[in-house]
């Protein structure tokens, strides 16, 4: 679902994408995509591609221990990211990202991507990006958009598109 005007203006995607304000930060990556974030971005995607919808049947006890690992889960988490960057406009697709920005990135620079799927929450998935395509956008901003195959294996991967078709059919729902 397209969120605002910024949002429509993003740079097109040439796979499924889904467009939302998210908590969203680029920064240059230097030296190699570190094992210990991709560790993390795994186990985050889990949390994500797991199936989402709960049975009316649903023990209440079980329904209850799921919210206090979630609780805990939130806790951790923002002891370890007490600051999020702010919500920014992008789309998310299968293979890139694309997104406003502020930095002039150019095209084939490394980037680390921190990506927060829920503004209220602090699961974060840090992804490693290659700037594809860098344009000037009005003033100071700039349409950008990256290519993150290099933050998946195959198994993450399938994770990532679990979640991305997810949201994008929940797009096209609302619309």
């Amino acid at each position: 679902m397209m969120a605002d005007k910024q949002t429509t203006q993003l740079l097109e995607l040439d796979t499924v994408s889904f467009d939302a304000d998210l908590p969203f930060l680029a920064q240059p990556l230097e030296g190699d995509y570190p094992p210990r974030l991709q560790r993390e971005t795994r186990l985050a995607l889990r949390v994500l591609a797991a199936p989402g919808e709960t049975p009316d049947d649903t023990n209440p006890v079980l329904m209850r221990l799921e919210a206090k690992l979630d609780l805990a889960l939130e806790v951790s988490l923002l002891e370890r990211h007490p600051d999020r960057p702010s919500c920014t406009p992008c789309r998310l697709g299968l293979n890139a990202v694309a997104w406003l920005d502020t930095q002039p990135w150019t095209p084939g620079q490394p980037l680390l991507l921190s990506l927060y799927p829920n503004p209220d929450s602090a699961l974060s998935l840090c992804l490693h990006g290659r700037v594809l395509e860098s344009r000037p956008h009005g003033g100071t901003l700039r349409l950008l958009s990256a290519d993150i195959h290099g933050s998946f294996d195959l198994d993450t991967h399938l994770m990532w598109e679990k979640w991305v078709f997810r949201r994008h059919r929940r797009a096209i729902l609302e619309r």
